[in-house]
């Protein structure tokens, strides 16, 4: 039930962006924020955490105006707060790592609990009691004392420092271990083509209780870590995987009842949180090296050997202090290369076809009636190698085997810096790129290479701000943007070099024998040529700033805040930019017979649009055992615009599409060009 509440909530805040709320749904949407949102985490903000908890004297009866401080034993970094008249503090905005509380009062012994360990994302409720003696005094609870009354909801999802770094993972891609939690489902596998040749998507594919994986949010430092692909786009290189194990620190996912200060998608909401610097310098350096030397041979290899395979990953890591307690820096590099042949068993037109000797199955012709080829299909017979294996002379095609090689390169860096300005001001910057590219011949159409290249890129600011023990502020500004290319050639090696392209002086397209007019379908013959889908261009840009604020009152922590993103997406998209001949069969192939697909002036698009939040939420501790959390969330958006007014879409009349398009600067209605 309060996970419907909640949803409805979220979504009457978006409603209300575009237009005025109903009367009943404002009601409605009124009397739901007095519900009891049980489900909702604590957590203070997206790439920090807090520590909480509850003061008490020898007796059991609460101690207000207890100084708190927290202090970070990896920086030294301290934090303060006072006990209010019920007995409680809170410390929120903590970087995650080692902590320990320090509580002192007047006729008590101070108190000291270590062994805190903050993770990202949550909440740690550690309460203090008090004994009875001198300030100069002092109790030390040792670091195998517990973090108590730590919420599932606080945690759940999180893949903390140690899984990172000591799971197994085929290939160090990170999020592979989103898997760990219930409801994460990985069906790349189920992309078409795999690695290397699908342009509608790059990297790992992740449905989160059941969304789809456009629907999923990844936050690198709280700001939206994206990709780039024609309609996926979740982070991860040409690789298929997301690099960087040793600068990740942890990061949780948040599913389902995630709290208010989270939006934009209804999927998952990936937290990722990068290494930092700390007082002790640290580093590492590692490769990892995989090849074929010990690989038996499958079914189809020939030979009785295993293709040829070659994977290297290696890199490097360091963290140290450039001012002790003051200033921290960490920058890794990790660098992966791959050469892999895959083994191919596809069909060519066999020696019948290319020399005018083919009969066609069932057609009653006598040789002097045999299909020759048609003079302007005779180049494109070079589009496929002789054939190597065995033939069908009544279908025209024999059997090709092959290894064809790709090519993977991609390098990962991160370089972070903290700064520790004094006990009231910190502030934090972060960059990251993963830069990659891949040649691919596909093992299906070994005849057809395709060719990726892809750079992603963040970059984060944030500065953490103490104006009282009982108000922080936290401000972060944001760019990530994604590059991506995509396009196919025919296969190198292959006698194509005097195959002219079908219009100007473009490249060959796609040559279809035996399948639909979709785009690269299955066919009777391999896919030869170049990919329809070539030359697609994307640039994304997202410009990020977000605030907030956390106040505490008596067993109320409030925290407000608002977030704003730019987009800039710069993209030519468009399919057939090099065309695509169709034909029924081989005997259509041979005849010339069959169809064309082209778009002659394909569009570029240049996406504008302004995103916007404002959020409020309220966790009030009604007992030490019972946190009720009320919260609302309200988003809107500008739509699609397009900055040069080439937006098109189809004409309504009385609700039915009409002949007639309506061309302008939004998607979604007509109007003139916009700057």
């Amino acid at each position: 039930m309060s996970r419907f509440v909640r949803s409805f909530v979220r979504n009457a805040g978006k409603y209300s962006a575009t237009r005025p709320i109903p009367g009943h749904l404002r009601a409605l949407a009124g009397g739901c924020l007095a519900v009891a949102l049980l489900c909702a985490p604590a957590a203070w903000a997206q790439v920090s955490a807090s520590i909480s908890g509850r003061v008490t004297d020898p007796t059991g009866a609460t101690v207000s105006g207890a100084s708190v401080m927290a202090k970070n034993v990896e920086t030294g970094e301290t934090r303060s707060a006072v006990t209010s008249d019920a007995g409680r503090y809170w410390v929120p905005a903590l970087l995650v790592g080692e902590y320990e509380v320090h509580v002192t009062k007047q006729g008590f012994q101070e108190e000291v609990r270590e062994g805190i360990h903050l993770v990202v994302g949550q909440e740690a409720s550690v309460d203090i009691a008090l004994k009875l003696g001198q300030v100069t005094d002092q109790v030390k609870v040792n670091a195998d004392a517990p973090v108590i009354s730590v919420t599932a909801a606080d945690i759940s999802g999180l893949v903390g420092q140690q899984q990172v770094k000591d799971l197994p993972l085929n290939g160090r891609s990170y999020d592979l271990l989103m898997q760990l939690n219930p409801g994460v489902v990985n069906f790349t596998w189920e992309k078409t083509g795999g690695i290397g040749i699908s342009n509608s998507t790059t990297a790992n594919m992740f449905s989160v209780a059941g969304n789809r994986p456009q629907q999923n949010m990844f936050l690198l430092n709280g700001i939206e870590f994206t990709g780039a692909a024609e309609n996926n786009m979740q982070p991860g290189g040409a690789s298929g995987q997301l690099l960087g194990v040793d600068a990740v620190r942890e990061f949780n996912l948040f599913r389902d009842t995630f709290g208010a200060e989270y939006g934009k998608h209804p999927g998952g909401q990936v937290t990722i949180l990068t290494q930092s610097g700390t007082n002790q310098w640290h580093g590492s350096v590692f490769e990892y090296l995989r090849n074929s030397a010990l690989d038996a041979a499958n079914f189809f290899d020939q030979g009785g050997t295993a293709p040829p395979f070659w994977r290297d990953q290696f890199g490097g890591s360091m963290g140290g202090p450039i001012q002790k307690d003051k200033t921290f820096v960490f920058a890794n590099y990790e660098g992966f290369r791959q050469n892999l042949h895959q083994t191919s068993l596809t069909y060519v037109p066999d020696a019948g076809a290319r020399n005018g000797t083919f009969v066609p199955l069932g057609s009653g012709c006598p040789a002097a009636q045999q299909v020759a080829c048609a003079a302007e299909v005779t180049s494109l017979l070079n589009l496929w190698p002789v054939a190597n294996g065995p033939d069908n002379p009544a279908a025209g095609i024999a059997q090709y085997f092959s290894s064809p090689l790709q090519t993977i390169r991609e390098d990962f860096g991160t370089v972070r810096v903290d700064h520790v300005f004094s006990n009231k001001d910190s502030a934090m910057a972060t960059y990251t790129i993963d830069d990659s590219g891949s040649v691919t011949a596909t093992p299906l159409d070994p005849f057809s290479t395709d060719i990726i290249n892809l750079r992603e890129q963040v970059f984060s600011l944030e500065e953490t701000h103490v104006f009282s023990p009982n108000f922080v502020n936290t401000a972060r500004f944001g760019f990530s943007r994604a590059g991506y290319f995509f396009t196919g050639e025919p296969t190198p090696g292959t006698p194509s070099a005097s195959v002219p392209g079908f219009v100007g002086t473009l490249p060959v397209g796609a040559v279809v024998v035996g399948g639909s007019q979709a785009s690269n379908p299955q066919a009777q013959l391999g896919l030869a040529g170049s990919n329809n889908g070539s030359n697609l261009r994307i640039a994304r840009n997202l410009f990020t700033y977000s605030d907030q604020g956390a106040l505490t009152r008596g067993r109320h922590q409030f925290t407000a805040g608002v977030w704003f993103q730019r987009l800039q997406s710069n993209e030519l998209i468009a399919l057939s930019q090099y065309g695509q001949l169709t034909f029924s069969g081989v005997p259509g192939f041979l005849a010339g017979v069959g169809s064309f697909l082209y778009d002659p002036a394909p569009t570029p698009l240049s996406w504008r649009s302004l995103y916007g939040a404002w959020y409020v939420q309220d966790v009030i501790r009604l007992r030490s055992n019972l946190t009720l959390s009320l919260g609302f969330r309200d988003e809107f958006t500008t739509g699609w615009n397009e900055a040069y007014g080439r937006a098109a879409n189809y004409a309504l009349s009385n609700g039915i599409a009409q002949c007639a398009t309506l061309t302008g600067n939004c998607a979604f209605r007509s109007r003139g060009p916009r700057s």
